[in-house]
């Protein structure tokens, strides 16, 4: 299924790979990255491409010889399951769990059971983990405003040269007076997948990506997108002709961007997020990414919070015999650094996910 292309990375989540993965593989990540730009800022233009403001990224500083920029989102988990071997089970969704002092048994969609010393639910937003550990948790969703139209644009030499200079320059948003918003992402990476990892990995096969400039473009009010599974031949050029109309007298390379969107790329993703939930017991099941804190996508850090989370866990069980301590430590230093992040995207609510928390707080 389409879940994304481009992941911007800032060095929660680069330097947790670091710490996670074997030297080889973190080089492999690396190497497979979009190339180093000199700004590592957040910036906003507007309808014709003139900056408007920029701020730095949050997080930790982001240095060194090749700063953590952004990844394919393929390639990065092809690089992360490479070496699991027997041990990756895909297409086993968890429905439930019980929970002994010593153990926990889950249960499999096709009820089969598995058996570990812990069990780390990063299972997303609609977590069934999450569900049953902390069933008082809300998801709130952001209904029709809140989708998210995403492409991938090839990056062709003609279209390349249509585009100023600082498009290349980071992850930027474009909006203009009438709440339009265009998200601009290029991806060129350092070193070509295949080639990367023949040279630094061989072991491990990657799949060819070109060039290409991820975009999530706005469509006008009342325009009707239809549940996935009722999508046609013709429902994303559809799209594609909503979002020209949404950007209707932009920067002509803005509506490059949109036109040339690959319509086989073009998919929804329904925006929603979470409440911070209130601090809780900790036990032989914890949680990480999505299932512990999904928020909107507005401030670029959910995946990179949720591999810092990967490697604050495998610290504080590294650490210790006590798996229950560790996992408490890990999970209160989780929420003392995540959770003013949530805070932060919840302001973002009415101007990027529909103000479904106004609506909901109003009734």
């Amino acid at each position: 299924r389409k879940i994304g292309y481009y992941l911007h990375m800032n060095a929660d989540g680069g330097e947790a790979l670091r710490r996670c993965l074997p030297a080889d593989l973190f080089e492999l990540y690396a190497q497979t990255s979009r190339r180093t730009y000199d700004r590592r800022e957040s910036v906003v233009l507007d309808d014709q491409l003139r900056e408007l403001s920029s701020q730095p990224h949050l997080g930790p500083p982001n240095e060194g010889e090749r700063p953590h920029t952004g990844v394919h989102r393929r390639t990065l988990r092809a690089i992360l399951r490479a070496r699991l071997g027997d041990s990756f089970h895909p297409g086993q969704a968890v429905t439930g769990y019980q929970e002994s002092p010593d153990r926990v048994t889950v249960t499999l969609a096709d009820g089969t059971t598995a058996e570990g010393d812990i069990l780390v639910g990063a299972d997303g937003i609609r977590s069934a983990v999450r569900r049953q550990k902390l069933p008082g948790t809300i998801v709130i969703d952001a209904g029709v405003r809140g989708l998210g139209v995403f492409g991938r644009t090839p990056l062709t030499p003609e279209l390349a040269a249509q585009l100023p200079p600082h498009l290349f320059e980071g992850v930027l948003i474009a909006a203009d007076r009438k709440g339009s918003r265009l998200l601009i992402s290029v991806y060129r990476p350092r070193q070509p997948a295949p080639e990367a990892a023949q040279a630094i990995a061989p072991d491990v096969t990657l799949e060819p990506v070109g060039d290409y400039v991820m975009i999530s473009c706005s469509v006008p009010p009342g325009t009707v997108i239809p549940p996935a599974a009722q999508w046609t031949a013709d429902t994303p050029a559809m799209l594609r002709d909503a979002m020209l109309a949404a950007i209707e007298g932009w920067h002509p390379a803005a509506r490059a961007l949109v036109q040339n969107v690959d319509l086989d790329s073009v998919f929804v993703i329904p925006f929603g997020f979470l409440e911070p939930a209130p601090p809780w017991a900790p036990s032989r099941v914890t949680l990480v990414g999505d299932a512990a804190h999904a928020m909107l996508p507005t401030l670029g850090l959910g995946a990179n919070l949720a591999l810092r989370d990967a490697a604050s866990l495998l610290g504080q069980l590294s650490a210790g015999p006590d798996l229950i301590s560790a996992i408490g430590a890990y999970e209160q230093g989780m929420r003392d650094y995540v959770y003013p992040f949530m805070r932060m995207t919840m302001d973002h609510d009415r101007q990027f996910g529909g103000g479904a928390l106004q609506a909901r707080e109003q009734s």
